[in-house]
């Protein structure tokens, strides 16, 4: 089979010259390579990511983070594959799963979680079948995410000479768990964000009295 650009006259213009060498089928780019998150180009990696309208993303990322959630806007994932069930993680949004699911490309994870309206909420106070003060169609999320703390650095509460007054705990973090849910959630969601993951233990954590945390606080795994 004869390629287009031998079926050209000879007096057509180069740049009619080009458009057929692009229309022909054996161009020299590995167009099916490229499109896939886990087999394209690392410098290639952003524009497939602006192709698929990825939101969620960040230059510092390691390579494999970046092919995964490409792979899930697109449907592609090996992690997560639609035969099982698991939509793209853009039709996630709004669901308790998607919020999971972004949360996990921040390094967080969510330890606990309220839905209202609830038939019954431990320790609240119940009319009917909604809990009293709070309204109806709302979700609460106990988050977890990893926080470094520099040596010396300024802890609230506690005292800071010199240089260590000027090394505060990177909230970093923090904030790219706010950007994920502020993505994740739906549009018309309103949600919290707390940094405080430790509360002052009590009676009722039933800790024996040789491991007794110091500063009698333990880790917040409840709402």
């Amino acid at each position: 089979m004869s390629a287009i650009i031998d079926l050209l006259p000879d007096s057509t213009a180069p740049a009619e010259q080009a458009l057929a060498k692009a229309a022909a089928d054996d161009l020299p780019v590995p167009l099916a390579r490229q499109m896939n998150p886990y087999e394209c180009d690392t410098e290639n990696l952003p524009q497939l990511a602006a192709h698929h309208s990825v939101d969620l993303w960040f230059d510092d990322w390691p390579e494999e983070r970046k092919r995964e959630i490409i792979a899930q806007y697109a449907g592609r994932s090996t992690v997560y594959q639609a035969k099982d069930g698991h939509e793209p993680l853009p039709d996630l949004k709004g669901a308790h799963e998607g919020v999971k699911r972004y949360l996990e490309f921040v390094d967080a994870e969510i330890v606990d979680w309220i839905e209202y309206p609830a038939r019954f909420v431990f320790g609240l106070s119940t009319f009917s079948f909604t809990p009293l003060q709070h309204p109806p169609f709302k979700k609460i999320w106990l988050i977890k995410v990893e926080l470094t703390k520099p040596v010396n650095a300024f802890v609230f509460g506690q005292s800071a000479f010199g240089l260590g007054a000027l090394r505060t705990v990177d909230q970093t973090p923090v904030e790219r768990v706010r950007k994920a849910l502020r993505i994740a959630k739906a549009p018309e969601t309103e949600y919290q964000l707390t940094t405080a993951w430790r509360r002052s233990a009590t009676f009722q954590d039933d800790i024996p009295d040789d491991a007794l945390p110091i500063g009698f606080y333990v880790d917040t795994e409840r709402l």
